[in-house]
């Protein structure tokens, strides 16, 4: 299920670009082939996805899925793998005491229901 799939949480194997071979997949933070990729890229683009790099570094698979600060500043200062507004979604609906959109949820009666 995760074959293919960057530290990033895009999944290689459904990009166009590494179904033409332009491209190789990625790795989780925790796979060897982690290593092989950085080193690729710095040698052919002289430099590293900072989002894989960090996820190495702190031994994290998946950044959505394992680490405490995702969303970080390696998705939101760069201008991929997502959009800014992908990033805020997340934010949103991992701060407690929020709804997905945002809001604050509605209030509830002590049964739980909805208070109209």
């Amino acid at each position: 299920m995760t074959e293919g799939t960057g530290a990033c949480g895009i999944n290689c194997l459904a990009c166009g670009l590494m179904r033409q071979g332009k491209c190789s997949p990625c790795a989780s933070g925790l796979e060897p082939r982690a290593h092989k990729k950085l080193a690729a890229q710095l040698s052919l683009m002289g430099g590293v996805c900072p989002i894989l790099q960090c996820a190495v570094q702190k031994k994290v698979a998946y950044c959505s899925a394992d680490c405490e600060v995702y969303p970080c500043h390696h998705f939101s200062s760069g201008p991929y793998p997502l959009s800014q507004a992908y990033l805020d979604m997340q934010i949103r609906r991992r701060t407690p005491g929020k709804s997905p959109s945002g809001q604050p949820p509605p209030p509830r009666g002590k049964d739980g229901e909805k208070l109209h």
